[in-house]
């Protein structure tokens, strides 16, 4: 009898530790709702509430997916991991009032760390307490971010301030209402693409790369910024924007002092100047109903 006892309390502990370390076992896809809860698994049937309530039980390169509409707070990222919204039904959106949306952070596993940020809205709230930054980029190797929407904010759209080199890759991003729409200045060269962006209406430029950025932009559209629509203003800046559209900004294409700024099938319409004379060109770009109309610098490119 005292045996078969013993078995029996031994039994019922090794179950009591499995479903304990089951727990907090991390999982590669995890789950948010509008009705969830973070004391969750964040399973499909049992979601979690927030983006920040599942992150600590998704494991590093796992994805957080969203099951339906709702706010899902602002999230810092220190690992790699996948954020996505959905679409349609499940569009995932983050309310970042006062404080700055996401903000990615990685400081191990530097080379290999890679976050993806896809199908998201966010909302920097209401005047009297805007958001600060949409997206802060200061520590990682590789971002991306596609289909998301950034407005109403103080500070920047997308910021990077990196020490280490990395990579940027954005596309089908939208940005309104804010500060600077996207900013780079960083210790070390960030590069990468940006394909289908609009900046609109910045209290600042529509584009900013103060320090190393090397990027190729193509279907480009930046208007109504009280700044510059694309200004490269320091060293290590090289850009080449192909298909791209500067209306009713300060200046459309700037260059101010240095940088490399080419531009190609681009379009300057309603600004105050179209661009500064060191801007390169391809030859095959347009001005009109400029206020100030200047010349680029011929030979930005040559065809052999």
């Amino acid at each position: 009898m005292k045996y078969s006892r013993s078995l029996r309390v031994l039994f019922a502990a090794i179950l009591v530790a499995g479903f304990s370390s089951g727990a907090f076992a991390q999982a590669t896809r995890t789950w948010v709702s509008g009705v969830g809860d973070d004391v969750n698994p964040c399973s499909r049937t049992a979601p979690c509430k927030t983006y920040a309530g599942a992150i600590s039980k998704t494991a590093t390169g796992g994805e957080i997916s969203v099951l339906d509409p709702g706010g899902y707070g602002a999230l810092t990222i220190t690992k790699a991991i996948t954020v996505d919204g959905g679409s349609g039904a499940g569009w995932g959106s983050t309310l970042f009032a006062s404080t700055n949306g996401f903000t990615i952070n990685i400081t191990t596993n530097l080379v290999t760390d890679k976050v993806i940020l896809r199908n998201l809205s966010l909302n920097g709230g209401v005047q009297s307490s805007l958001g600060v930054d949409g997206i802060r980029f200061l520590d990682g190797q590789q971002l991306t971010v596609e289909n998301v929407r950034i407005f109403n904010f103080s500070g920047d759209g997308i910021e990077v301030n990196q020490a280490q080199g990395s990579n940027m890759f954005l596309k089908n991003v939208k940005i309104t209402h804010g500060g600077v729409g996207i900013k780079v200045n960083g210790a070390a060269v960030c590069a990468g693409s940006m394909d289908d962006v609009h900046v609109d209406a910045m209290n600042s430029h529509g584009l900013q790369f103060i320090n190393n950025a090397q990027f190729a932009i193509k279907d480009l559209i930046t208007a109504r910024n009280a700044g510059s629509g694309v200004r490269s203003e320091g060293v290590g800046v090289s850009l080449s924007i192909e298909n791209g559209i500067a209306s009713g900004n300060d200046f459309g294409f700037q260059v101010a002092p240095s940088g490399n700024l080419r531009i190609s099938n681009c379009g300057m319409f309603y600004n105050n100047t179209n661009l500064t004379s060191n801007v390169l060109s391809a030859g095959n770009n347009r001005a009109a109903q400029n206020t100030t109309t200047n010349s680029p610098t011929a030979g930005g490119m040559t065809i052999q």
